[in-house]
This record gives structure tokens, sequence and C-alpha cells, in this order.
């Protein structure tokens, strides 16, 4: 154990050393009292203990950080997770919705479509029942036409005879005439006789008269048949058409009520599937919404959980905070802290000559450079001490093994400047800017606005950065006079810095705060 020998003022000197944080647990006074070296021997247990929690302390950090940043992760994850199972779950109930309006449409169509086919197949019947009607017709005419043929022939034969009657009647008529003649010759023997002919010849004329009656109205009576058999004839030729064209449309409207009747039992097999479908989308929406729920109560249980490990994180910080006033010595803490402080002391400095120079060193009107993201911003200072504070961070993490940073702050997180590997600039590569161009931003993320706004002790903090990593972070207050300006911190692997500076492969600081 290394130890300090105060060679003044003895045991009760060193007391009050230590009280005023002058001295460190390692400390040792030149001192005869008999209860000297059982009070040396509790310092030193004390020492011990405090090097162990603020060991165990800061693991517990760490360990809480990487948790945490694993909780914020899953928390991020889980609301991905809600958020699709959400977007599937209304989507489910979409598809749900669609799917029972599709399975009632198609019941619809099916219902149409048996009501279309019971329709075709009446209509099918009538056809058939007017095929049946027109060849019964077809039949009818074909006798019709006989009938017809027969009446020709008979009226014909009528007229045949109605010109042998006449014929005969002249013949009867002149016969009479002769006989007259011949009883004129006769005298009184043949009056008699005469008025005999005579009567025979009036009743050859009334004959011969009635006989052509009759052959006009036969003749009559033939252009009627005639015209009535070609009408006939033609109906006939009509009615035979349609019966052939009927036969043609029958046999179509039979194979078109036997295709409608297929597609009507493929609609019904459709809506069997599509009732299928809508039973498994509803139970599927079902276990998306299940789904949902579950997803929103793990989102739920990792934001309680990532809440809890915060409350961890800073009760360990505030009990670091509290180690931090109490200075074991010959530790690698002791050695950061000492090289915090430096740092704390030279930029307190070049701020000072900063504001004799006639900057506003406390001026917060952040003018945004144009370009690049994440935003950067100029003050009324920053440009004039650029280049000097860059040196110093540089030095300052050159002198601090497995260190990640160093940085000088304002009282709202604004870095003037950064150090040299993190200020290039941007290229317009989101990824490649946001590792390296960070100078001259504001960093008030709550471990950042926490540091920058401390006006107390030391602050020990352990968080994950916003390109990944889990750092270990030390800063102390920067007071320019009486005035709170911000802050220095330090980020680091705390582990590694204490193996190294273990190895004494820590260097002092090589910078002056003159």
């Amino acid at each position: 154990m290394s130890r300090t020998f105060v060679r003044f003022g003895g045991m009760w000197a060193l007391l009050r050393r230590l009280n005023r944080g002058e001295a460190t647990l390692a400390a040792r006074a030149l001192s005869f009292s008999p209860s000297a070296w059982p009070l040396y021997r509790f310092l030193a247990q004390v020492r011990e203990r405090i090097i162990t929690i603020r060991q165990s302390g800061i693991e517990i950090a760490l360990n809480a950080a990487r948790t945490q940043f694993q909780a914020q992760r899953c928390a991020a994850l889980a609301q991905e997770q809600a958020q699709a199972a959400q977007a599937l779950a209304a989507s489910g109930q979409q598809i749900a919705d669609l799917s029972a309006s599709t399975s009632s449409h198609a019941r619809d169509i099916a219902a149409l479509s048996g009501s279309n086919l019971g329709a075709a197949e009446h209509a099918l019947a009538e056809l058939s029942d007017v095929k049946a009607r027109v060849d019964r017709m077809n039949r009818e005419m074909t006798a019709f036409a006989e009938v017809v043929a027969q009446l020709t022939e008979r009226a014909r034969s009528v007229g045949d005879i109605s010109k042998l009657i006449r014929d005969v009647a002249l013949q009867t008529q002149l016969l009479a005439l002769n006989a007259g003649v011949e009883a004129a010759r006769a005298g009184d023997a043949g009056r008699g006789f005469a008025v005999v002919a005579s009567e025979v010849g009036k009743l050859a004329e009334r004959v011969n008269s009635a006989t052509g009656d009759i052959g006009q109205h036969t003749g009559q009576m033939l252009t009627l048949v005639e015209s009535t058999r070609a009408q006939t004839a033609t109906l006939r030729e009509d009615v035979e058409a349609s019966g052939t064209v009927l036969d043609g449309t029958l046999a179509d409207f039979g194979r078109f009520v036997q295709d409608f009747g297929a597609m009507n039992r493929q609609v019904e097999a459709v809506v069997q599937a599509i009732g299928e479908v809508d039973r498994t989308n509803r139970a599927m929406s079902g276990e998306v919404g299940r789904i949902a729920a579950l997803s929103g109560d793990v989102r739920e249980r990792v934001a309680s959980m990532s809440g809890q490990i915060e409350r961890i994180r800073r009760q360990t910080e505030s009990m670091q905070e509290v180690l931090a006033g109490m200075r074991t010595g010959g530790t690698p803490f002791d050695r950061l802290s000492d090289t915090l402080e430096s740092f704390r002391d030279a930029a307190q400095a070049l701020l000072e000559r900063a504001r004799r120079a006639g900057r506003d060193v406390f001026d917060r009107q952040y003018r945004r450079i144009s370009g690049g993201e994440p935003a950067r911003y100029h003050t009324a200072y920053d440009r004039h001490i650029d280049a000097e504070l860059t040196r110093l961070l540089d030095a300052v993490l050159d002198a601090v093994p497995a260190g990640a940073y160093a940085l000088l702050v304002d009282a709202r997180g604004y870095a003037p400047a950064h150090n040299s590997r993190y200020s290039h600039e941007p290229t317009g590569d989101p990824q490649h800017d946001l590792a390296r161009c960070r100078h001259k931003r504001i960093f008030d993320d709550p471990v950042g606005a926490r540091l920058a706004a401390n006006d107390g002790p030391m602050l020990f903090q352990t968080y994950p950065r916003d390109t990944g990593e889990i750092v270990n972070d030390i800063s102390l207050p920067v007071f320019l006079g009486t005035e709170h300006w911000g802050a220095v911190r330090i980020g680091l692997d705390y582990a590694r810095y204490a193996s190294e500076a273990a190895a004494g492969r820590a260097p002092a600081p090589a910078w002056a705060a003159g």
C-alpha cells in the first residue's frame, strides 16, 4: 500500500486534513500515541473497503449500462414488434372483413347462379315444348298440304264435270231447237211436242247458265286453292327451317345449361373454400390480436425493467459521487482524478485567457453551421480557442490509457472543440459523420446534460454513446471565478484504464495550467 507520511502536526493534524479532503486515506503521520496504530489499521481497512466498493460500483454501473443498452434495444425491438403486430392485426382484421365480404358476395353469386340455372333449365324446358309444338305444327302443315292437294284435284274434277254438263246442255238445247223446228213443220199435230221442246230448250239454257256459274266459281276456287297450296308450301318450308334452327338452338341451349350447371357446382365449391378461408382468417386475426397484446405487454415490461435499471445506475452513480470525495490514495482512480483536476485547471486557464482577450466565453447564442448532420454550431469564442483547445484535449486523451474522448463543454453541453480524431469535416455519410464529425456539437443527452449543469463534486457516470460503445464518463465542473461555466469530461473504459495504470502505463499530465 502506498503511503504518504506527514511529518508535522501528528495524528490529529492528519485527521483534520482528511476531514477537509486535503489528504488521502493512504497518508500517515509520525505519531507516538498508543492510539495511532489502531487508527491507521482502521484507516487502511476503510481504504480497502472504499476501493472494493468503488470498483464494485463501477462494475455494477458498467453492467447496468450494458443491461440498459440491451433493454433499450429490446424496448425498441418490442416497440417495433408491437407496431408490426398492431399493423398485422389491422391488416388481419381488414383481411377478415374482406374475406367475410367476399364470402357474402360469393354466396350471393352462388344464389344468383343457382337462380339463373333454374331459369335456364325452365327456359330449356319451354324451348323443348316449343320444339315439340313446331314439330306437331310441321306434321299438321304436311297433312294440311295433302288436304289442299286433294281439294285442288276435286276442284279440277268439278270443273271438268261442269264442262261436261255444259256440253250436254248445249247439245240438249240444240236438240230442243231441232225438235221445235220439226214440230212446227208437223203443224197442229206437232204443237204439243213443240211446247215440250221449248221447255226442254229453256231448261237446257238454264242448265248451261248454271253450269257457267259453277265453272266460274270453280275457277275462282281453284285459284284460291292454288294460292293456299303455294302459301302452305311456303309456310311448311318456313316451319321446317324454324324446326331445323330450333333443333340447333335446343342443342346449343342444352349444352349451355350443362355448362352452367357445371359452373354452378364450381361456384358452390368456391363458396365452400372461401368459407374455410374466412374462418381461417378470423382465427388468424384473433391470434394476431393476441400477439399484438403480448407484444404490448412485453414492451411495457421492458420499459419497466429499463426504468428499474436506470434507477440502479443512478443509485450506483450517486454512491460513486459520495466515494469520489474520499481520496484513497495510490489507486488508478486517484491518478485519473488527478488527471481530471489538472485538465480542469488547464481548461479554466484557457478560458480565462480568452476572456481577457475580449472574447465572450459565456455566449450561448449558438449559430448553426450549414451542411452536415448532426447539427454543429459557432459561438462568439469557439474559433479563437479552437486550435489551442484541440491540442489540450488531445494531450489529455494521450495521457489516459483506454480513453475514448476528452471534452470541454459549457453549461448546456456545447463543445467548442473536440479531439482531432473526431474533428473531421462532414462528408454527407450519416454513419461517418456521426462517428468522425463531433466537434462543435451540443451533447445534451441525459448524461451530457447532467454533467454540464453540475456545479457540485465530481461525477462518475456510465452510459452507451450514440456510436454504440459503453463508456465510463468522469467529469468536474468548470468555474471562471465564481461563475459556473460548464465541465470537463473524460470518457474511458475504466477497467482497461485501471489495468494499464496499475502496470505503470498511465503517463503523467504533460500540459500546464498557466
